[in-house]
């Protein structure tokens, strides 16, 4: 019989996955996070059959005893628990999400006694947030709700957080089991199988992991004085003055053009990123007129070369900018070496090192475990690492930094392979420092008026994070 079962079981994850209720790739979830997995079982209403097994299944791990009835959580699992409901002959409660302003104007559908025992239906938890708020509701009309079914755990820490609230989870599959499941079955990778197992490892909701982190509470003020990197340093202190955490990508072909952005956003911005291999034109007064306007107008300069080699090649490479640039990407791939080269080239104008650990283009080939093996490399380099380039926070140490490139107040995507985020969710969500904006301001008709404006929404952003108890 367990082995009956097991197969049953083996042949549903096949199934959810072969109707696309189980996604592999990149998926930007409701905390901002990317996730290599995505479960979207809403598509369960267009299969019915396979919609009745789930429910089915789902009431042989229930272990109902007494007359309870079933609330399913909107909006995913009210099918799956009308379902439960007809095949057990129990009755069944509806929470709503937001009360009607007319009518009755309910929160609760249906009829209950006080003190009957509710069982509630959940497709898939991460942290059980909707699970405990529905609990919430539900105890407060009148009804004992201390049990709950799950069609899948994603393993982040749900079934502890929710049994701190008194509610007993029985989950039908997990993602370990999914995964199990589809790797033998060569539906996915190795590879697919670790990025999943170290996302879901990196991302845990229970107990402290649900608090927010202090570098997201910490101001920059005391981050200043937490670092002892140059560079950290004058970054941090040239946002404190200029109330910026701005960083505009000026990414022309002409150094005319460069210089007449630059003049234009200036004083909005913390920060320019150039591509100075892509200026047609670059001499050596062009290096001089922008190390003229920083200081001028109150920024550091940062090269965007994404250097990636050995030591000496990365030394050589070096040499040609650091005259003139305070910050530098590299790529972690060549490991320490990358950082020393950088660290031989400038001894006399200290250049700091960005680490690229996550991008923001569709398709990027980064994978969890290479994103934490560029943290582990910073946060050992803090002498020369600045900080990283990544779309979610990536490491929790106050002296780095990171900075977010595919912000834009107004697109979710351009024409090619670039993915967008606002201002306010880079840097609240995603736990940005700095918002790297590039074609949102130096597209604009008006690029130093959409600077300041911008300007003004990351600050407005990062006071409101720190402003969190």
């Amino acid at each position: 019989m367990k082995e009956d079962s097991s197969s049953r079981l083996d042949s549903l994850i096949l199934d959810l996955e072969r109707v696309g209720a189980v996604k592999f790739g990149e998926f930007t979830l409701k905390s901002g996070l990317t996730s290599p997995v995505y479960f979207d079982l809403r598509v369960l209403v267009s299969y019915p059959k396979l919609l009745d097994t789930v429910s089915g299944l789902l009431l042989g791990i229930s272990e109902i005893s007494g007359d309870p009835v079933l609330c399913g959580v909107p909006y995913t699992a009210l099918p799956i628990a009308t379902l439960m409901s007809i095949k057990s002959d129990l009755g069944m409660v509806i929470r709503r999400k937001e009360a009607k302003d007319y009518g009755t104007k309910k929160m609760v559908e249906g009829k209950w006694e006080q003190g009957q025992a509710c069982l509630i239906v959940e497709d898939v938890i991460t942290s059980g947030g909707s699970v405990k708020d529905t609990a919430i509701l539900l105890r407060d009309h009148g009804m004992k709700v201390v049990d709950c079914v799950v069609l899948l755990d994603r393993e982040q820490g749900a079934t502890e957080n929710l049994r701190d609230a008194g509610i007993s989870v029985r989950c039908l599959l997990s993602v370990s089991r999914v995964l199990e499941v589809l790797l033998r079955e060569g539906r996915i990778t190795a590879k697919v199988e670790e990025a999943v197992k170290t996302f879901i490892a990196n991302n845990q909701t229970g107990g402290e992991a649900t608090k927010v982190p202090d570098v997201l509470l910490s101001t920059f003020e005391s981050r200043c004085e937490a670092t002892k990197n140059e560079i950290s340093k004058r970054l941090f202190q040239t946002m404190i003055r200029k109330q910026s955490n701005l960083c505009v990508a000026v990414d022309k072909e002409t150094a005319v053009e460069v210089l007449k952005v630059v003049k234009e956003v200036g004083k909005s911005v913390a920060v320019i990123k150039l591509h100075a291999d892509i200026i047609k034109d670059w001499t050596e007064h062009t290096q001089v007129s922008l190390k003229n306007l920083s200081a001028e107008l109150d920024f550091l300069l940062f090269e965007d070369r994404k250097l990636a080699d050995i030591g000496n090649t990365v030394r050589l490479q070096t040499s040609q900018f650091s005259a003139w640039a305070d910050l530098v990407t590299v790529h972690a791939l060549p490991g320490p070496g990358v950082v020393d080269g950088v660290k031989d080239a400038s001894q006399g104008s200290p250049v700091g090192v960005l680490i690229v650990s996550q991008m923001s283009n569709a398709g990027n080939l980064f994978s969890p475990s290479y994103t934490q093996s560029c943290v582990k490399l910073g946060e050992e380099r803090k002498d020369v690492v600045s900080g990283f380039i990544a779309q979610s926070r990536v490491s929790k140490d106050l002296g780095l930094l990171q900075l977010t490139p595919g912000v834009n107040l107004s697109e979710s995507s351009d024409a090619g392979d670039q993915r967008y985020t606002s201002p306010d969710d880079a840097v609240r969500k995603l736990g940005a420092d700095v918002v790297i904006v590039g074609r949102g301001i130096t597209g604009a008709e008006n690029q130093g008026t959409e600077a300041e404006r911008y300007r003004a929404k990351a600050w407005e952003a990062y006071l409101t994070r720190t402003s969190q108890k």
